[in-house]
């Protein structure tokens, strides 16, 4: 009886360890899946006139990315794409759906689209594929040598504008989410943008939470940007400090936030 049950000991443990390694082959599998999909960014990054930081926490324990999405890229002639979006849904499917997404987003933009035709385009682009997929996303465009920012809306929370002397949200030409109406078109918005101003494009992750609704969690979002710049003596890297500070509100989804600061 004792061999036995040292036998059964021992193929316990072995399995057990088994166990482990496979966990850990897969951690990480999904961290360089992770970082080949959604680069983190530990710290603030510069991009053609833009200070730019980055928060990603995914809902699914087992794979670091989702549905949620961010893209900040360079443009010809020295402008810089800025994009958050959110796909319907969790796990690998969303992932899939959303890498579709982030790269025709970024191509169109090469391609000199302005944010309300991508969005118009991505519309299109989930209406052909016939299967109910739908997402949410915020696109703009940044011009440094003007500071102007061009954006547009599908369905997503608004863009918050920061400062020290307060926090609102930008004004959003009516867009339905995507994937709705395949025929459905969006119109965009311009603003410059002020020195002192951090651009908070974010998903809903960071904003709902059970019990409350989405305008009080962008209210009570706007509220915790507010204390966290007020405590800032230097207008530099506030765009990781807000990054770093804000956290999402509801742990069981995906949750995406870009922070964008004007230098010079």
């Amino acid at each position: 009886m004792a061999d036995g049950a040292g036998s059964l000991v021992n193929n316990s443990r072995r399995r057990a360890a088994v166990r482990r390694r496979d966990l850990a082959e897969q951690r990480d599998v999904n961290r360089q899946l992770q970082c080949a999909i959604l680069p983190a960014r530990d710290t603030a990054v510069p991009i053609n006139g833009m200070r730019i930081a980055v928060r990603y926490e995914g809902a699914d324990r087992n794979l670091d990315v989702g549905g949620d999405w961010y893209a900040s890229e360079p443009l010809p002639g020295g402008g810089l794409l800025l994009a958050v979006g959110d796909v319907v849904g969790h796990g690998l499917a969303a992932t899939a759906m959303m890498v579709r997404l982030r790269h025709a987003t970024a191509g169109l933009a090469v391609a000199g689209h302005a944010p309300g035709e991508i969005l118009t385009a991505l519309n299109r682009l989930l209406g052909q594929q016939g299967d109910g997929a739908a997402a949410t996303a915020v696109v703009a465009a940044y011009e440094p040598d003007t500071h102007r920012l061009t954006w547009a809306r599908a369905g997503h929370v608004p863009i918050l504008v920061a400062a020290r002397s307060g926090v609102r949200p930008l004004w959003h030409p009516a867009g339905a989410m995507l994937g709705l109406l395949p025929e459905n078109h969006y119109a965009h918005a311009t603003r410059v943008m002020a020195s002192e101003e951090v651009l908070l494009m974010y998903t809903d992750g960071f904003v709902e939470a059970p019990g409350t609704s989405v305008d009080e969690g962008v209210r009570v979002l706007a509220e915790r940007a507010q204390r966290a710049l007020s405590k800032v003596d230097t207008v530099a890297d506030r765009s990781r400090i807000l990054a770093e500070c804000l956290h999402r509100r509801n742990r069981n989804d995906d949750a995406c936030l870009l922070a964008a600061e004007p230098m010079g």
